[in-house]
């Protein structure tokens, strides 16, 4: 046992060897492994790092591929039900086109009479029409005016968001710098030094302040 292994003292895996074993055979995980890393083996590290890298990947691309394997299976059965729907109502049309022909003489007597309605009707659907106009002219203008509303918010979103960008960026920065400190006093102790950290600025920087004072203008 190596001097720095000595000082790691596993209490825990004695309680589920069947689960330790499990891990070691499903996922390649084993104290063995740990301890190697935690004394700084670099094949060890190199591994786990592999791992890390490969779970990160496959959580991020895994979701997409299930989702547009999904879809395309989804789309393949539509398109062929559909197809099926189709000619079955292809079929229908044929028959009806059929019976069409037959009853053509009922509707030349049909389609008489209703000219002689249409003529007793024109003067009351002329006035219908002219209610429907206003309706519809009153719709076209609502909806032009929520339109107009809707683009004049969806651009004042978008300008919040452009002008915020450095704002959030800070925010991460800040996040990022402190974790990099963090490590740097872990790995060096009393010898460590901050300022060797970079620290990057966003919100400070004169062109964020001058951007700051056109967003106030047009706010």
């Amino acid at each position: 046992m190596s001097k720095k292994a000595k000082y790691i003292r596993d209490r825990v895996s004695t309680y589920a060897p069947d689960l330790s074993k499990a891990t070691r055979k499903e996922f390649g995980i084993s104290n063995a492994l740990l301890v190697k890393a935690i004394e700084g083996d670099d094949s060890s590290l190199k591994q786990i790092g592999d791992m890390g890298k490969t779970g990160d990947r496959i959580l991020t691309v895994m979701p997409k591929i299930r989702q547009d394997l999904t879809d395309y299976i989804d789309g393949i059965t539509e398109y062929n039900q559909s197809v099926a729907d189709i000619l079955k109502a292809g079929g229908k049309g044929a028959t009806a086109i059929k019976k069409a022909g037959s009853d053509l003489t009922l509707e030349n007597t049909r389609y008489n009479n209703l000219i002689e309605e249409y003529k007793e009707q024109l003067f009351a659907n002329l006035e219908a029409e002219g209610e429907k106009h206003i309706d519809s002219m009153d719709l076209i203008k609502l909806k032009a005016w929520i339109d107009s509303h809707m683009r004049d918010v969806t651009s004042n979103a978008r300008f919040e968001a452009t002008s915020n960008k450095p704002y959030v960026a800070q925010m991460q920065a800040d996040r990022d710098y402190e974790k990099e400190k963090a490590l740097h006093l872990l790995d060096n102790g009393s010898d460590s030094d901050l300022s060797l950290i970079p620290r990057k600025h966003f919100t400070t920087n004169p062109v964020v302040r001058m951007w700051n004072g056109i967003r106030d203008f047009f706010s």
